[in-house]
């Protein structure tokens, strides 16, 4: 299955000392509000709206499909994006230079404009000052961006080469970077097995290549969930962690053995679109290892 993405690079310095290592993780509401400033919008919803071309209800509607099957298998859509933030240094880091990450996926690429005036804002009022924004090209390197969205994006997929290194097929490690926020029943898993996670990136990454790219992936759900049940988890030091207090989710890496080849490319195309609830917001960010 393929899945295009785009990839942007912001680096920003921080204009006063922030204490809060998290201040960067923005809510939905946070970057909305971005997002309708960006647009010069002053509406507080989309109601009776009559702009047809305005990428708000694109990037945040969710509208669910009109083919019943496909609402069966995908549900809500996800956002078409998703923000890596970075864990600020401790004080003083008045002045330092912090990067934030945004990749967009399938038709969210058309709305780059906005996106980058929208993050800027963001950026803005969360105390950084901007410095730089570049786009990711296959294999990694970055191309400056232009200030107003110009620039013709490279686009990543399943292809790029730094996501097709050869990975083995009976055994393999996931490091969460980010808390991974997996519910069932209304509740956060404290703990997960290879079929809890296997299972959120078919969900995660079919729903985004059926919405924003209209491909159906060619993916034998009932077989592959089968296979998720047969691997077994063979070391881990996960944990639940609390950030600023609160619970947030799970941190750590977990070794899985079994027939993990049909797997792979699920994998890693799910490590960049991440997993779990708040995944378009920083949560749920993974790696691969061998």
């Amino acid at each position: 299955m393929e899945l295009h993405y785009a990839r942007l690079w912001f680096s920003f310095t921080l204009r006063h000392d922030l204490a809060d290592p998290y201040a960067f993780y923005a809510t939905r509401a946070d970057f909305e509000s971005a997002f309708r400033a960006a647009l010069c919008c002053k509406r507080g919803d989309c109601t009776g709206c009559r702009r047809g071309d305005c990428a708000f209800p694109a990037s945040f509607g969710q509208q669910i499909a009109e083919d019943p099957e496909a609402v069966r298998r995908h549900q809500k859509p996800p956002l078409p994006f998703i923000f890596d933030f970075p864990l600020l240094p401790p004080v003083p880091n008045r002045g330092r230079v912090c990067e934030l990450t945004l990749t967009l996926v399938g038709s969210a690429i058309q709305h780059l404009p906005d996106y980058l005036a929208a993050v800027r804002l963001l950026i803005e009022n969360k105390g950084g000052a901007e410095v730089a924004v570049a786009a990711e090209s296959p294999g990694g390197e970055r191309t400056d961006c232009g200030n107003d969205g110009s620039l013709t994006l490279p686009l990543l997929g399943s292809l790029d080469p730094a996501l097709t290194g050869p990975l083995p097929t009976e055994t393999v490690a996931i490091r969460l970077l980010t808390p991974l926020k997996l519910v069932r029943e209304g509740r956060l898993l404290k703990t997960f097995t290879f079929a809890d996670f296997a299972r959120t990136v078919m969900r995660r990454v079919s729903s985004l290549a059926y919405h924003y790219e209209g491909a159906e992936p060619a993916l034998d759900y009932r077989w592959l969930s089968g296979q998720s049940e047969t691997v077994r988890t063979v070391e881990s030091d996960c944990r639940f962690v609390s950030w600023n207090g609160r619970p947030t989710g799970i941190l750590g890496t977990a070794r899985f053995d079994g027939d993990l080849e049909p797997f792979h490319l699920l994998l890693q195309l799910g490590a960049a679109t991440h997993l779990g609830k708040g995944a378009s917001f920083g949560f749920g960010a993974y790696r691969v290892e061998a």
